[in-house]
């Protein structure tokens, strides 16, 4: 295949697929986004239905006293003086 027919080729699989991309983006009203995202999402989780504890001492005195492993979950968004616990 001489040079010039290469690049022919390969400028029009380019556009096509720069087309398809495109059309692909189209904008999307927001319910119907929702009821996609409903739709992918799964009703029952197990881990939703683990009672979590909000206090790391209860929770270790909770584990302890069950016998069982304590699952420590650290997300820092809240102030250092945060009383909660």
């Amino acid at each position: 295949m001489p040079k010039r027919s290469k690049l022919i080729w390969a400028t029009s699989c380019f556009l096509l697929l720069g087309g398809a991309m495109s059309a692909a983006q189209q904008p999307v009203a927001p319910a119907q986004l929702k009821q996609e995202i409903e739709r992918l999402r799964v009703p029952e989780v197990a881990w939703r239905h683990i009672p979590w504890n909000p206090c790391l001492l209860d929770g270790l005195q909770e584990a302890r006293r069950e016998g069982k492993p304590a699952l420590l979950w650290v997300f820092i968004d809240r102030p250092a003086d945060d009383a909660r616990c």
